[in-house]
């Protein structure tokens, strides 16, 4: 029995993040993608200034491949599946801090001020782990609060993709070959003493106003 445990914590935690790094690596290198903004990236970092991506939960896939091999760090969940997505994640070259809104969040949440204090950039999906769908949480904004980070929102669009309606977060799994689109939006500042609602709400909307944006662009075949 404690073999048979042995052999089932090795394929699931060393052999599938492995085989599902190259499947995703090589699914990745068939898209078509063309990136927005980049230069309010550039002159963020040419300043010095911590950034968090935001991002919603179901556009990840693109964001993943974007910035692998950047160092970012990231949160992913104490559960069996956070176990999986931090092998997979960390040979695309993140950092990953374990730990969500619902077990782990405070103790992930200090370890994720002192990465970034420590010169990391970092992640967020901001409607993650759980829900609901497009509504900010306030993770990613207490960080900012801590850290002086300002938050960059990420729009992610696939021309063609397998959408999984019945997942919570109504992933988005693009197609091979298909044409993409990311978007970088204005910067959002988060100051101690701003209302954090009022700027989840903002995030919100650049969210959602750049994410239309980048299916007009892929309707209009870009």
């Amino acid at each position: 029995m404690e073999a048979m445990k042995k052999y089932f914590y090795i394929i699931r935690n060393k052999i599938f993040p492995y085989v599902a790094y190259l499947v995703i690596s090589g699914l990745s290198s068939t898209l078509k993608i063309k990136i927005l903004n980049r230069e309010i990236v550039a002159g963020l970092k040419r300043e010095n200034k911590k950034i968090i991506y935001v991002f919603w939960h179901g556009r990840q896939f693109l964001m993943v491949y974007a910035h692998r091999n950047q160092e970012l760090a990231v949160m992913t969940s104490l559960s069996k599946d956070g176990d999986l997505q931090t092998g997979i994640l960390s040979k695309f070259g993140y950092h990953c801090v374990r730990g969500s809104s619902s077990r782990g969040g405070m103790q992930a949440l200090r370890e994720m001020v002192r990465v970034m204090r420590g010169g990391r950039d970092c992640g967020f999906a901001v409607d993650g782990p759980r829900g609901p769908i497009y509504k900010v949480k306030p993770g990613a904004l207490f960080l900012a609060q801590l850290t002086g980070a300002v938050l960059v929102p990420v729009a992610c669009a696939a021309g063609k993709a397998r959408i999984f309606e019945k997942a919570w977060d109504k992933y988005v799994l693009p197609y091979p070959f298909s044409k993409a689109v990311i978007i970088y939006g204005v910067p959002i500042p988060v100051s101690r003493v701003d209302d954090l609602e009022a700027k989840a709400l903002e995030a919100e909307k650049a969210l959602n106003e750049f994410t239309e944006k980048a299916e007009k662009l892929l309707e209009e075949n870009l």
